[in-house]
């Protein structure tokens, strides 16, 4: 009897060792399942890594502009920026309502009498994506604004969906702007132009990811060599196709303007659009 009570102590010792090593094994593939976006299994799913999806679709996107410069600004080689990951997180943390937005570059060529600007910034709502892309966008961004110094009139027509490019392309409108800037000594800076907007679903079947993208479509301009926005939208990470979940839009604004001899005007006046077009979007899509 005493050999066989013996053996049973050695069988259960070994037990409890190898259940030991087995939970900690369990746990530390827990752990490398939990930052590489896996499950646990009391946390359920993780945030989705949007920034890395949204990247590895949206270069596979048959666009009717080329804004291959400005989408180097999210995703490079398949993959998100590190100034993607940079608003997305900025658009996370910081309070609802209060939009920062950085001047990237404001270059000026006095001879030609041209400014280049670059200008972005992001936010959250607690809208699912879904939601955003069915909503007018293209009103929010074309709204007439006035102020002391600039008068804008803006309009937008959506066009008819039978001209669509393919299933990806969920509309396509006509924008257009009349812009009047108070320059010095009673002189003015005065231009317009036509754009285009187009908004994509990034991935097929999937609802959590848009792209719009603004470009002109005026090629007789002289005021703008370039005027295009794009707007990325992805899920806020709490959701995948579940109904879960708000959205971040991070936002890239691109002008080459003439500038007509007035380039702190023109800088200071295209900050103050800016500014005047991120509070409008985010008006129309925080509810």
């Amino acid at each position: 009897m005493k050999s066989i009570r013996w053996v049973y102590l050695i069988l259960l010792a070994s037990t409890l060792v190898h259940c030991k090593k087995t939970d900690k094994k369990s746990e530390e593939q827990g752990s490398s399942a939990a930052g590489a976006g896996g499950l646990t299994a009391d946390q359920g799913p993780l945030i989705e890594d949007y920034p890395k999806r949204y990247c590895k679709f949206v270069d596979k996107l048959k666009l009717r502009a080329d804004v291959s410069a400005e989408l180097a600004f999210a995703c490079k080689d398949g993959a998100p920026t590190p100034t993607l990951i940079e608003y997305r997180n900025k658009a996370l943390s910081q309070e609802p309502g209060r939009i920062e937005l950085s001047l990237l570059k404001a270059k000026h060529d006095d001879e030609n009498d041209l400014s280049e600007f670059e200008i972005a910034w992001a936010f959250h709502v607690p809208v699912r994506p879904f939601e955003v892309k069915s909503r007018p966008l293209y009103q929010f961004i074309a709204q007439g604004y006035t102020s002391d110094k600039i008068m804008l009139k803006a309009s937008s027509q959506r066009r008819s969906d039978e001209e669509l490019d393919f299933g990806m392309h969920l509309w396509s409108v006509d924008m257009s702007y009349d812009l009047t800037v108070k320059g010095t000594q009673g002189l003015s800076l005065v231009n317009a132009r036509k754009t285009q907007y187009n908004l994509y679903q990034v991935e097929s079947g999937n609802e959590e990811m848009g792209l719009g993208v603004e470009h002109l479509n005026d090629p007789e301009n002289i005021d703008y060599k370039k005027s295009t926005m794009l707007n990325f939208s992805f899920n806020d990470g709490s959701g995948y196709n579940d109904g879960k979940g708000g959205t971040v839009v991070v936002t890239l604004l691109h002008f080459v303007i003439r500038n007509q001899g007035f380039p702190a005007t023109a800088t200071a006046s295209i900050q103050e659009i800016a500014k005047h077009i991120a509070d409008t979007m985010y008006e129309g899509l925080k509810n």
